[in-house]
């Protein structure tokens, strides 16, 4: 490896081999999002509001742009001008943008997410195994349906995540252009078995073919497919069997990932509440989430099994008077609505406990997210690891006045994989 200082500007391959095997934790910011192609930007979000609702928010884009696209501040001023005393008006005003603009947000990353599901980026968990804990400033639904790619779709354990039948497309897609192929080499690598018996029954051998090596299982599949003329080609035998071995990986990952929510069952229906006291949670919504809500004194997780369900419940949410959905929607005074809410100070909190490396993906460093990075510079943390686009001397400036007391890495965001560093290697 070449000679490091701090003005070096690294590559995501050289902040992996830095970080290995030590104490490291992720920080996610908009940019992440843009990174993977889905562009979650306020003005996009706007944008995609007009177009599904043409005729009111279409004549709003030029206030919103004088907002600067501030959700809250919009609102604001959109209220304003209702008379004082129409309080319903005000509160219809304020639910139905906030509802828009979340169902906005969800379609924009719902549309884009199977892109990212192509082959160079089949390897993504790579990105997420080497974290101890992982923090969010984004609220949208783009991590969680980056966790749950190789979620298994019928598990219903404490993990449970919202949305997971979205995720169904990935073997639809497959099934569909390979003709049942996806399904059938699935449920061989989880229900088969290989008999070997050596013309001796009693002495006859089995082993399920979820043991079997990558390279032994594909043998197995390929001659299935001739003893039952199938007529698999073999490029789709190593596709499929490559992506049911990178689910394998992940699920080892996924299954120590803990948002904080616990099952429980009152009067009959099952609901995800959120402890705020959780010494085992490591994924932390800095500014909450579409998918998490206050009711009464509890946080609560959304998890509706369609769009149509989710949309729903938001929309009972929004006009329930006892409840809200836990988001800071505002650019400013954000610090204000973490302390009054418990669960995004205990999120908020947990930034200060931690040590070793943190790893930054996508943030532009803006002033607005001072609080968070006041936090990050009062911990234990010693290096930072902070992604750039563009001007790398211009980030490398701000993350010094940002952090005077931390050792600073830039590293190039264009060189950001989710492969194997080994598969780096070889290129």
């Amino acid at each position: 490896m070449k000679s490091q200082t701090e003005n070096t500007i690294l590559s995501y391959k050289e902040v992996l081999e830095n970080i290995k095997n030590q104490e490291n934790h992720l920080l996610i910011a908009n940019g992440f999002n843009y990174g993977l192609g889905v562009n979650t930007g306020y003005k996009a979000i706007f944008e995609k509001m007009a177009e599904n609702n043409h005729d009111i928010y279409n004549d709003a884009l030029e206030m919103v742009e004088e907002c600067g696209f501030d959700l809250e501040y919009f609102i604001g001023k959109l209220k304003k001008d209702i008379n004082q005393d129409n309080t319903f008006l005000k509160k219809y005003v304020r639910n139905k943008v906030k509802y828009d603009f979340m169902k906005a947000t969800h379609e924009i990353v719902k549309s884009e997410i199977k892109n990212i599901y192509v082959e160079k980026n089949e390897g993504i968990f790579i990105l997420f195994k080497e974290f101890t804990n992982y923090f969010t400033l984004n609220y949208d639904s783009l991590l969680y349906l980056l966790l749950l790619k190789y979620k298994p779709i019928d598990n219903q354990g404490k993990n449970t995540f919202v949305f997971q039948p979205t995720l169904k497309f990935i073997e639809n897609d497959l099934d569909t252009k390979q003709d049942n192929i996806y399904s059938e080499i699935k449920a061989a690598r989880e229900n088969g078995k290989l008999r070997l018996d050596f013309n001796s029954t009693e002495n006859a051998f089995e082993k399920d073919f979820n043991k079997l090596t990558k390279v032994h299982f594909t043998e197995e599949v390929k001659e299935y497919s001739k003893t039952y003329k199938k007529g698999w080609k073999t490029k789709d035998i190593n596709k499929v069997v490559k992506s049911i071995f990178e689910e394998e990986k992940s699920n080892e990952l996924l299954s120590k990932i803990d948002d904080g929510s616990r099952q429980q069952t009152l009067f009959g229906e099952t609901e995800f509440v959120y402890d705020v006291n959780s010494d085992t949670q490591n994924l932390f919504f800095l500014h909450g989430a579409f998918h998490i809500y206050k009711d009464g004194k509890s946080f609560k997780k959304i998890t509706q099994k369609s769009d149509k369900a989710l949309y729903e419940k938001l929309e009972e949410v929004l006009n329930n008077e006892e409840q809200e959905v836990v988001c800071v929607f505002q650019h400013k005074n954000k610090t204000d609505a973490i302390n009054g809410n418990e669960y995004l100070k205990h999120c908020f909190d947990k930034l200060a406990q931690i040590s070793g490396n943190l790893v930054i993906i996508g943030s532009s460093l803006a002033d607005n997210d001072n609080h968070i990075f006041e936090k990050i510079n009062n911990s234990q943390v010693d290096t930072l690891y902070i992604s750039a686009f563009g001007d790398k001397e211009k980030i490398m400036s701000l993350a010094k006045v940002k952090f005077p007391h931390k050792k600073i890495y830039i590293f190039d965001a264009e060189t950001i994989s989710y492969e194997k560093p080994s598969e780096l290697e070889s290129k």
